[in-house]
């Protein structure tokens, strides 16, 4: 992203000129205070809210109103809250809208549901009812049914909300197996420790800190400063 703004229809610029990259295989933690912009981030990347400045390329490919279908390919969003993600009677039929609006064959979507369940061993939640489960099990049908579409990127909202802690240690495991590029925009400060390598603080929708998440999020007073 290099110079990106995002801008309300009530004029309100909740991204203001924010550049980032993300490589292959990296996991950055997003982190600020409610209304820093975060979200509003994540969503512009997937094209779910125009930009009104600069420019998003992911994988080489320009974000546009005409692109976005290609970049959607690429980059798989998690939302804050799942029950905005799982709409479907099953959990089988969640994880595999996606390949299958991709138009696969009915093999292969078998073939990815059972991979991402699997992979998230989540297996054994295949036949149940999607809104009859955990907070914990939630979550990871939410991933399953993003990581189905096979994507190189994952951007996370706020994955540990809604999780006691064993779920919360339990998706901090999984998600440290995954070998997707990870944006994740987190309040949770251990958590974006633990999983990322480096670290990105916005504050008003600018970014004003970016460094070593070892070192940043250990900062007490720039912490503090950003009402972290």
């Amino acid at each position: 992203m290099k110079d990106v703004s995002v801008t309300y229809p009530d004029g309100n610029r909740a991204v203001n000129g924010v550049s980032l990259a993300l490589g292959n295989g990296e996991r950055k933690a997003l982190v600020g205070a409610n209304g820093a912009g975060k979200s509003t981030l994540l969503r512009a990347i997937v094209g779910l809210l125009s930009i009104s400045g600069g420019e998003a390329r992911v994988d080489g490919i320009a974000l546009s109103a005409r692109t976005a279908p290609d970049v959607r390919a690429r980059v798989g969003m998690v939302f804050q809250n799942p029950d905005d993600q799982l709409f479907m009677a099953k959990v089988a039929d969640d994880v595999a809208f996606g390949p299958r609006n991709m138009g696969l064959s009915e093999d292969e979507v078998n073939r990815r549901v059972g991979s991402a369940l699997d992979r998230l061993g989540a297996a054994h939640l295949k036949d149940r009812v999607s809104d009859r489960l955990s907070g914990g099990e939630k979550r990871l049908v939410g991933l399953a049914s993003v990581l189905s579409m096979e994507p190189c990127i994952l951007l996370m909202d706020e994955p540990s909300s809604f999780l006691d802690p064993r779920s919360r240690r339990n998706l901090i495991k999984v998600l440290s197996s995954l070998p997707q590029a990870i944006l994740l925009a987190t309040h949770d400060l251990d958590m974006a420790r633990r999983l990322c390598s480096r670290a990105v603080v916005l504050r008003d929708g600018r970014v004003c800190a970016e460094g070593s998440a070892d070192e940043l999020l250990s900062d007490k007073q720039m912490l503090e400063a950003h009402g972290l």
